[in-house]
């Protein structure tokens, strides 16, 4: 029988410690595993300590969040935005408080949008200003790679 946790427990565990205990529910989903996912991103708790790293569920998350709003993006360029002030608020949305500086989750929404925009046929037209409000300060503007 699968051991049940109150959010009591979850919020007494080390963020790496839950980030373990998230992995493992998310292979478990109708086991009991999907109480503890929604228990832990309806709450935002913390699934790193440290930066995020690529292997990390939020860090996987924000890619397929970014991938998911590709038209988001490339209407903020349209508008002379970064392409990722376009994604953002989607990630805001679905993360919470974890998509934060502090854990490297603005550089790596910067990185994976960078990724997204090079796909789609674009280069780095320099830094710009997110708009106010945002999460990250600064991002890359795009432009289309010259023919």
């Amino acid at each position: 029988m699968a051991k049940t946790y109150s959010l009591e427990d979850l919020r007494s565990m080390t963020p790496d410690a839950r980030a373990v205990l998230y992995q493992n529910a998310t292979k478990r989903l109708d086991q009991g595993g999907q109480a503890i996912v929604d228990m832990i991103e309806q709450n935002n708790l913390s699934l790193s300590s440290g930066d995020m790293l690529s292997s990390d569920p939020d860090y996987i998350r924000m890619d397929e969040i970014i991938w998911a709003h590709k038209s988001e993006a490339l209407k903020a360029v349209e508008a002379g935005l970064p392409a990722l002030a376009g994604i953002e608020p989607f990630i805001c949305e679905e993360l919470g408080e974890r998509y934060r500086p502090q854990n490297g989750g603005t550089i790596n929404a910067g990185y994976l949008t960078a990724g997204l925009m090079r796909h789609l046929g674009f280069v780095d037209d320099g830094p710009g200003q997110m708009p106010p409000g945002s999460v990250a300060k600064t991002a890359m503007k795009w432009k289309l790679k010259p023919r």
